[in-house]
């Protein structure tokens, strides 16, 4: 057992530690299925050793043995190829897997020479890991802007005016009881000047720079933002429904039926990158025979109560459910707020569910420039890891094995867990 780490609270780390990204599968090899579905799998992995921190990678070497494990039993390969003029400029291969790995069992390990090798044996599960469970025990923090309408007189039948912001609290409240997500109410803020461009703004590295402004001023790992697309009455001129409408139904006189649609988009950024990771559109229709000047205002018991507000209901439930699942598949990531030797001081602490001897990846953070002008942020891993030795509510204390200067670590560079 190397000095400083614990068996518990190693396997504790790595157990949520599946990334996506290609590996060498050599020395790996399935046993077969178990009694309860499970395939029992053998699999190795090596990390070179930097900074003499055996931790670090003692932690990269357990990874590439548990994606070699993951991978075997459920693999997906993606290639992509860019022409730029007749020639190739990107040819990527990807190599993932969504398996599930459970009851890892470390048969050996220790140092060849510069290279640290792990050898584990693992039950692995098809099952889709994100599918219904967390890939890791972290709270990530997200903050839900407002949702500018597209048609802004469509809202006043009924006095639906404040939709705006009331959507973006409904889908705050809707985090509230879902595990994995710190929502915060940022329904005051909007990303898009012009609600019909949204998400346009967007660069050709579909990344969008506001995201990460917004993501900073509110201290979140993603941003919520999206648009209002349709509000409006199929037929404006329907009348309201009678008590004698049943009557002339039976002798063949129907009235028009008072159909209103919503519709609207939504968009999740991640905070430090820019980058879009969920987009959908969203859209429903219902009854509605409130009379036109009634003050039923959006979100409101009066509005649920109608057959429309019971159709929107569904769909900004599925909405949540939907943005759950993506940001549950999402690394954890928090800012660094200080750096002081070999301590960092995390912008996160208990609140997002850190505990002493977690260990967190770290990453240096650079805003670079593409060929037309617009800025990207990009993330550079240090292959070093830092294990949490203090956590207080809203931040917390991790150590490295060297000192932060020798990385050249700064404020708003970034720890991340998978």
């Amino acid at each position: 057992m190397l000095k400083g780490i614990t068996e518990q609270s190693f396997l504790r780390w790595m157990m949520a530690a599946l990334m996506v990204a290609g590996f060498s599968l050599s020395g790996a090899h399935a046993e077969g299925f178990s009694n309860d579905g499970l395939v029992l799998v053998d699999a190795e992995g090596e990390a070179e050793i930097q900074f003499n921190d055996l931790n670090s990678a003692r932690i990269r070497a357990l990874r590439q043995a548990i994606e070699s494990a993951s991978i075997q039993v459920s693999a997906q390969v993606h290639s992509t190829q860019v022409m730029e003029n007749g020639n190739l400029t990107v040819d990527y291969l990807r190599v993932n897997s969504a398996a599930r790995v459970t009851d890892i069992q470390i048969m050996s390990e220790g140092r060849v020479g510069n290279v640290y090798q792990v050898s584990i044996t693992a039950r692995v599960s098809s099952d889709e890991v994100c599918a219904n469970v967390m890939a890791n025990h972290y709270r990530k923090t997200v903050a839900v802007t407002g949702f500018p309408m597209d048609h802004p007189e469509q809202s006043t039948m009924g006095h639906l005016g404040s939709v705006d912001r009331e959507l973006a609290a409904y889908l705050v409240n809707g985090f509230g009881g879902m595990a994995g997500i710190r929502a915060l109410n940022a329904n005051a803020m909007t990303l898009y000047p012009n609600s019909d461009s949204a998400p346009t703004q967007l660069s050709p590295r579909m990344t969008l720079t506001s995201a990460v402004e917004a993501a900073k001023t509110l201290g979140a790992q993603f941003v919520i933002s999206g648009a209002i697309r349709e509000l409006s009455m199929e037929d404006p001129y329907a009348p309201q429904p009678r008590a004698w409408d049943g009557m002339l139904s039976r002798v063949g006189f129907e009235k028009p039926e008072r159909t209103r649609h919503f519709v609207f988009d939504v968009f999740v950024h991640d905070g430090y990158s820019g980058a879009l990771v969920f987009q959908s559109r969203y859209s429903t229709y219902g009854e509605w025979n409130e009379p036109r000047n009634a003050p039923v205002g959006f979100a409101t018991g009066r509005f649920f109560s109608t057959d429309y507000g019971q159709q929107v209901k569904i769909l900004l439930d599925q909405a949540v459910e939907d943005i759950q699942k993506t940001i549950q598949c999402q690394p954890f990531m928090a800012a660094i707020s200080q750096v002081n030797g070999q301590r960092i001081f995390v912008d996160t602490g208990a609140s997002s569910g850190l505990r002493p001897g977690d260990f967190l990846s770290v990453y240096r953070t650079s805003q670079h420039f593409d060929r037309q002008g617009d800025t990207f942020w990009q993330l550079s891993d240090t292959r070093l890891v830092a294990e949490v030795k203090q956590v207080q509510p809203h931040f917390a204390i991790a150590e490295l094995a060297i000192g932060s200067e020798r990385l050249n670590l700064q404020m708003d560079d970034v720890v991340m867990a998978w």
